[in-house]
C-alpha cells in the first residue's frame, strides 16, 4: 500500500514542486514537510488537505493520513466513566446473598481488605488516572453497596464510611472522565453515608467536592460559598483537607475578580500543604495537596485572572516540583502551560506543553485533561508552519480520527 510520504513525493515530482516551494503554498515548515515525505512524521488531516489543494490531488492525501491505533477518542473517556456507572441501590443479586450470609469476623476482615484497596486505587489514579483506576473503585462499590444492605451495628459505622470513601473516590474519577452526571450521584452517596455515620470530616469533603464541580460552571459565589461550609464542618483544622479547601476558595475568588483575596487563600493553603509523595491518601483527605499542587493551582488562579505570565511562571514551577506519583497533575500542569503561553505568544513553546499534557490525557482518560488541550488548538493552528506546532495538531488529529 502506498504510504502518505511516498504519494507525497511522487506527485512533487511529477508536478515538479520543490519542498520549498510547497513550503510557501502551504504554509508549513520545510523541514518539516521534509520529514512527512520520508514518512518520519505523522501528517495531520489539515496538513492532508492542504497537500491536495497545492498538488492538485484530487482527494488523495486524506485517505492516506495514517490512523493511530489504539488511541482514544477525544469523547472516550466519557464512554468508558459511563459504562462502568453503578447505580445505588440495585446490586449484583449473587454478591448480595454472599453479603448476606457473612459473619462478623469475615465482615471485618472484609472491610480491612476493601480498606487497604481504597488507597492502591487512589495511587492508582494519581500515577495512571481514571482510566485504569475507575472500574477498580466501581467493583468495590458493588461489594459494599451489597455489605449496606445487611450489616448491622457494631460494623455499620465502618461500613458507612468506606462507602463513603469510596463514593466520593468514584465522584472525583467520574468528573476527571467527564461524566458530571455520575460525578454528582456519587457525591450525593457519599454525603448521605458519611452523615448516617456521623463522619464530619467525610460530609466536610463532599462539600468541597460539591464546591469543585460547581466551578465548572463558573459561578464564584456558589464555589466560595460550599467551600465555606466545607471549612465549617471540619472545624478548621490544620492539615492537607483545609489547605485543599483554601485553595478551591481560591478559585471561587478569582472567578470575581479578586486578585489579592485569591492569593492570600493559596499562600494559606501552602501554610497547611502536605509533603505526602506517595499518593495514597494516608495522611487524609486532601493528601494530594502539596506545596507543588498549590502553585498548580495558583497558575489555574492567575489564568482565571487574566494573567498568563504570572501563570506560566506558577505551571513551570509545579511541573519542576510534582512528585512522580502525580503523573495526571503534571499533565493538569503541562495543559495548564500550554494555554498561557499561547495567551503569552509563544506557539511553539506552546505546543511543546500540550504534547505532554496530550500524552497524559490519552494514557489516563482525563477528559478534564483533554478539553483544556483542545482549547490551544484554533490558535496554534494559525501557526501550523512551525514544526512543533504542527506535530502537536497532527497528534491531536490523530487522537481524535480513531
Amino acid at each position: 500500500m502506498t504510504t502518505f510520504g511516498e504519494k507525497m513525493r511522487a506527485l512533487m515530482a511529477e508536478r515538479g514542486i520543490s519542498l520549498r516551494k510547497l513550503a510557501k503554498a502551504t504554509h508549513y515548515d520545510a523541514g518539516y514537510l521534509s520529514k512527512v515525505a520520508n514518512d518520519l512524521k505523522r501528517p495531520s488531516t489539515p496538513l492532508a488537505q492542504q497537500l491536495e489543494a497545492a498538488l492538485n490531488a484530487d482527494g488523495e492525501f486524506v485517505d492516506l493520513v495514517p490512523k493511530r491505533r489504539g488511541a482514544p477518542r477525544a469523547e472516550a473517556p466519557m464512554q468508558a466513566a459511563s459504562s462502568l456507572a453503578l447505580p445505588v441501590p440495585a446490586v449484583d443479586p449473587l454478591v448480595d446473598r454472599r453479603m448476606q450470609r457473612l459473619s462478623a469476623a469475615h465482615t471485618e476482615e472484609l472491610l480491612t481488605h476493601v480498606g487497604e484497596q481504597w488507597h492502591t486505587l487512589v495511587r492508582t489514579d494519581n500515577l495512571l488516572g481514571p482510566r485504569h483506576a475507575l472500574g477498580g473503585v466501581c467493583r468495590q462499590l458493588t461489594i459494599l453497596t451489597a455489605l449496606l444492605r445487611h450489616v448491622r451495628p457494631p460494623l455499620r459505622d465502618q461500613s458507612l464510611r468506606l462507602a463513603a470513601m469510596y463514593a466520593e473516590s468514584a465522584a472525583w474519577l467520574y468528573e476527571d472522565a467527564g461524566d458530571m452526571t455520575a460525578s454528582r450521584r456519587w457525591t450525593g452517596h457519599a454525603m448521605e453515608w458519611a452523615l448516617e455515620a456521623g463522619d464530619r470530616p467525610m460530609v466536610a469533603w463532599t462539600l468541597f467536592r460539591r464546591s469543585q464541580q460547581a466551578l465548572s460552571g463558573g459561578n464564584g459565589a456558589e464555589v466560595v460559598g460550599l467551600a465555606e461550609a466545607a471549612c465549617r464542618e471540619q472545624g478548621n483544622t490544620a492539615g492537607p483537607m483545609l489547605a485543599a479547601i483554601l485553595q478551591q476558595q481560591a478559585h471561587g475568588m478569582a472567578l470575581d475578580g479578586a486578585e489579592v483575596a485569591s492569593h492570600e487563600l493559596l499562600d494559606r493553603a501552602r501554610e497547611h500543604a502536605t509533603t505526602d509523595d506517595a499518593g495514597d491518601a494516608r495522611s487524609g483527605h486532601g493528601s494530594f495537596c502539596t506545596p507543588a499542587y498549590v502553585e498548580l493551582q495558583r497558575g489555574r488562579v492567575w489564568l482565571t485572572l487574566g494573567r498568563p505570565a504570572a501563570a506560566v511562571r506558577a505551571f513551570e514551577s509545579a511541573i519542576e516540583d510534582l512528585s512522580p506519583t502525580y503523573q495526571r497533575d503534571r499533565g493538569l500542569a503541562h495543559a495548564g502551560l500550554s494555554i498561557a503561553l499561547v495567551a503569552e505568544r509563544q506557539p511553539e513553546a506552546a505546543a511543546y506543553a500540550a504534547v505532554q499534557a496530550l500524552t497524559v490525557a490519552q494514557d489516563s482518560g482525563s477528559t478534564r485533561i483533554l478539553s483544556m488541550v483542545n482549547s490551544v488548538a484554533p490558535q496554534l493552528a494559525r501557526h501550523a508552519h512551525l514544526e512543533p506546532v504542527a506535530e502537536f495538531l497532527a497528534e491531536l488529529d490523530a487522537t481524535s480520527a480513531v
